[in-house]
């Protein structure tokens, strides 16, 4: 009996964790997802802002995005690649370059608040084309369409 009752134990423990580890995925993953959003919406602010001129509202959205960037890749632990996602399984198998790539939005983000801070609208425009240019790169290697 006591062998049936441990062993009903153990599986209900097994089936809590793998069940809760699926909840925490499914967080992870709605987490990320809002974080995509945002970033969406900040290039629309700074396309808005490149429009007219207003190079002045550009330095607080990069930050939004650097901040973002810099907390992409724990935003794709092990595991988080089921579910509602289009994260290809290609970011594990090459997770130094996928981190290596949300650095490099990190940079970017960093180079167009400079840009945008010299007044130089010309200038601010080819950075904010580099920094979109750096999110296409790793959408097209580690995003399903």
């Amino acid at each position: 009996m006591r062998t049936v009752f441990s062993r009903i134990v153990l599986a209900a423990s097994a089936a809590l964790m793998l069940t809760g580890g699926a909840a925490l995925a499914q967080d992870v993953i709605q987490t990320r997802k809002a974080g995509f959003e945002d970033y969406k919406k900040a290039m629309g602010e700074i396309k808005d802002a490149v429009g007219k001129g207003d190079l002045a509202a550009i330095g607080p959205v990069t930050d939004r995005i650097d901040a973002f960037a810099a907390k992409i890749p724990t935003l794709f632990p092990p595991g988080s690649d089921k579910g509602k996602t289009a994260a290809k399984e290609l970011i594990w198998a090459n997770f130094p370059d996928f981190t290596a790539k949300a650095h490099d939005l990190q940079a970017s983000a960093n180079a167009l608040k400079v840009a945008a801070a010299s007044g130089d609208k010309a200038a601010t425009g080819k950075a904010f084309g580099a920094m979109a240019d750096s999110c296409k790169a790793c959408h097209q290697r580690y995003r399903s369409e």
